[in-house]
């Protein structure tokens, strides 16, 4: 099995969104075990400046998890292995309002679904439990924001390698599978996300609409020109004729990277 060094080089190669650092150097570090804290200031920080608490919440959840739960999803799709990741060992780095990067101190180990989801719902409780209390949001959505971001990332990695259809819609369905054993963990049933067929004249691939809002389209200032709400595609709240027109780049990412395969070429993050 790799070592963790190995494993983030790796990840760092196919796409440079998809590794980690391992050591957190720089004052925009923050340990995980302190986010809580954190996480309390920046949602006072947002709401104070007009945001809704329910769209604060979302977002902030998003910000710090997607980069954790990005190499671990992506490490277990495109490597078949397990970061067994520790809250008291991992940091996420924030630019400003940005947290883009994680590092992590971890083992690697085996893809095992049981240990992924006990990973997951000790990691995810502290924040879900304190963007809850803070800004009153539902955990119940809370958790299914967070499985949403799981599954969105195993997706963009195999659509990343090229993979098909059918190999897709198992990989969604294994991490369907964690997420069961993530809500029984946490004591809680959450909406989930439902793959996304997308066929083009030379290309089928498969998305997600996303199980949970993630509400970004509230965030101020986030309209077309004509000011209406602009939506992501795999948001649950348009229909299906729009978000084949929005999700169409991926169709035609999913062509371009099955004919250049052989040269890497990345795909673009997931809509």
């Amino acid at each position: 099995m790799s070592t963790l060094a190995a494993t983030a080089r790796a990840l760092d190669a196919v796409h440079s969104r998809f590794g980690f650092d391992l050591v957190p150097e720089g004052p925009d570090w923050h340990p995980y075990p302190t986010l809580p804290v954190r996480l309390g200031e920046w949602a006072a920080e947002l709401t104070g400046e007009g945001r809704a608490p329910s769209e604060v919440a979302m977002s902030l959840l998003s910000g710090v998890t997607g980069p954790v739960l990005r190499p671990l999803a992506v490490a277990w799709v495109l490597r078949a292995e397990l970061l067994a990741v520790d809250a008291a060992t991992t940091a996420v780095r924030r630019r400003g309002r940005v947290t883009d990067r994680a590092a992590l101190a971890c083992a690697v180990r085996p893809a095992d679904p049981a240990e992924l989801a006990e990973r997951l719902a000790a990691m995810g409780t502290p924040i879900i439990d304190t963007l809850h209390r803070v800004t009153r949001y539902g955990r119940r959505n809370l958790w299914g924001g967070l499985g949403d971001v799981l599954s969105s990332h195993a997706l963009w990695a195999g659509r990343h390698r090229g993979d098909p259809p059918v190999v897709l819609r198992a990989r969604f369905a294994e991490v369907q599978a964690v997420l069961d054993r993530v809500s029984a963990e946490v004591g809680a049933a959450f909406p989930r996300a439902e793959p996304f067929p997308l066929v083009g004249p030379e290309r089928e691939t498969v998305a997600q609409v996303r199980g949970t809002c993630c509400l970004h389209y509230r965030i101020p200032g986030r309209t077309h020109a004509d000011g209406t709400p602009r939506y992501c595609g795999s948001c649950p709240l348009i229909d299906d004729e729009d978000r084949r027109v929005r999700m169409r780049p991926l169709v035609d990412e999913a062509t371009t990277t099955a004919r250049t395969a052989h040269l890497g070429s990345p795909v673009a993050p997931p809509r």
